[in-house]
């Protein structure tokens, strides 16, 4: 049951005291199954995530007052992380919550929060959870995995059996849909000197537009940071010919030069649109 207002000389009926008894002993729940953002009504209530896939809480300031508290509880095997949204989240512990965690959620202003994370088993350290649930269809002239939360060490990005429609096109990636010249790529390592002049990442060699049996991996490090600048590595096995006996590799590595967390990755062939593929995006924990 949501927290109740009452005024001077009010008359309580039968069944509102035994609701504000029942509260105390069985808060009143809601029940979610994909990422959600508090709202008001919240407050004195126990919220319950049950997804496979990872999913948010997000807290936003002004919906509650100095005093308020809330019970988040995790159900299922997917990660649950309490976000701040605009307002401040504090914690002494993780608000990343793994299967059967919970905790209170208590706020000393409008927009301050503390979260209180009850015992149990801490989120599975080092698991990889797939955020784009399902995979992302390689379509278009480019396709972008958006709403990436910032709750990972890091990103590993898997695309299997790219297809462009063009010849020995090679797929590339521009994060948070920034098209400036603020990236830089090699195939070398060390290599020296290199300025930031290209507007993506081109993270595999050029693919046929024949049967694909490709595989893209790329790891992308310390994406949610907001102090340094981003690097990627990637390794790619890709079709020179139209049979699937010969193959290019590579390994690449690539530098974003900017300090902000990366939420979104879009992807593009250099040229034309792609034909088939499917993306996974991972978060590590």
């Amino acid at each position: 049951m949501a927290k109740q207002s009452f005024v001077t000389g009010q008359v309580l009926t039968a069944q509102q005291v035994n609701d504000l008894q029942t509260n105390d002993f069985n808060q009143t729940v809601s029940a979610k199954t994909a990422s959600y953002t508090l709202v008001a009504a919240d407050k004195g209530t126990r919220i319950t995530m049950s997804s496979t896939s990872a999913t948010t809480i997000t807290v936003n300031t002004g919906l509650f007052a100095a005093g308020d508290t809330l019970f988040i509880q995790n159900l299922n095997t997917g990660v649950c992380s309490i976000t701040a949204g605009t307002a401040t989240v504090d914690t002494s512990a993780s608000l990343a919550l793994a299967q059967h965690e919970g905790g209170t959620l208590y706020f000393t202003s409008a927009g301050v929060s503390t979260f209180f994370k009850a015992a149990g088993a801490a989120a599975s350290s080092g698991g990889m959870t797939l955020i784009n649930t399902g995979g992302t269809t390689l379509t278009g002239a480019s396709v972008t995995i958006g709403s990436i939360p910032g709750t990972y060490k890091n990103l590993q990005l898997v695309v299997r059996n790219y297809l462009p429609s063009a010849d020995d096109e090679t797929i590339c990636l521009r994060f948070n849909a920034d098209t400036n010249t603020r990236y830089m790529y090699s195939t070398t390592n060390p290599h020296a000197n290199e300025a930031f002049g290209e507007t993506q990442i081109a993270f595999g060699l050029g693919q046929d537009n024949a049967t694909s049996q490709s595989l893209i991996v790329m790891d992308i490090f310390d994406y949610a940071n907001a102090v340094t600048w981003k690097t990627a590595k990637s390794i790619s096995f890709t079709n020179n010919a139209t049979t699937s006996t010969n193959f290019n590799y590579s390994e690449r590595y690539g530098i974003y030069n900017q300090t902000g967390a990366i939420t979104s990755i879009l992807l593009r062939p250099n040229s034309g649109t792609f034909t088939s593929g499917t993306a996974y995006l991972y978060g590590v924990s």
